[in-house]
């Protein structure tokens, strides 16, 4: 249809196309979808979905540097670990040295103390200084009456430097000690020991009355000055801690 206009004439009515929104839509996204659809390399293979892309390696920087992490706590936790071990065994080491040191010192100890010469029974019937007509001069030791064949023992560690017969003291025997100090042991009936190293109580030698004397009985001389000065065996004794 048309209308009249004022001038008489009839004007034609213009028609305007306006694109549908949806339509617009419509195109955009199908172009979108042709696009995401086309093939990288020209074949006919299609985008693949999001669940089919394959895990990714670790190889990235991120990756790399958690693992560097765990490797380095591991290793601090080895060596951690191996310094504790170590700790422990420097200090079981440390104890069998201080019980091997301790050890030692208790050995010295019992090989320089001082011990008495007869386990039997015995009675001092001479002193040293006393004098009679048993002996030429101040007599010179401790005698020590016991049973016939009683054990004799060896004062301390020691060396045996004489064994043999030696006249008025008949069988005799003398050990220079750890300190220097020779002691003799005189009138055995029979020297058990007549060379060698001594411990404190080692057997030596029995009771008798060898050489000049009148009964069973242990002479007994401390001598210093590399044995040639006789001093008083109850008193040194008793200085070493020994009481006859």
């Amino acid at each position: 249809m048309s209308r009249r206009s004022g001038n008489g004439r009839h004007r034609r009515r213009r028609h305007f196309t306006v694109p549908s929104v949806v339509g617009s839509v419509t195109v955009a996204a199908a172009a979108s979808g042709a696009l995401a659809m086309s093939p990288a390399s020209g074949s006919d293979n299609f985008a693949q979905p999001l669940d089919a892309v394959p895990e990714r390696p670790l190889t990235s920087v991120t990756d790399a540097g958690a693992l560097d992490t765990i490797s380095d706590a591991g290793q601090s936790l080895t060596s951690e670990a191996s310094q504790t071990a170590n700790r422990a065994h420097s200090g079981i080491v440390e104890q069998q040295r201080l019980d091997a040191a301790e050890a030692a010192a208790r050995a010295e100890r019992e090989a320089k103390r001082w011990v008495s010469p007869l386990t039997a029974n015995y009675r001092i019937t001479a002193g040293f200084g006393s004098t009679g007509r048993m002996w030429s001069a101040g007599h010179e030791g401790l005698d020590l009456a016991a049973p016939q064949g009683s054990e004799v023992r060896a004062l301390s560690r020691g060396e045996i430097i004489f064994a043999g017969w030696d006249g008025p003291y008949g069988q005799r025997v003398a050990i220079r000690h750890w300190d220097g100090t020779v002691s003799w042991y005189a009138h055995l009936s029979r020297i058990v020991q007549e060379s060698g190293a001594v411990e404190p109580g080692t057997v030596i030698g029995r009771v008798g009355s060898t050489g000049n004397s009148t009964g069973p009985h242990l002479h007994l001389e401390i001598r210093q000055n590399g044995g040639d000065t006789p001093v008083n065996p109850r008193a040194w004794l008793a200085e070493q801690g020994l009481n006859l």
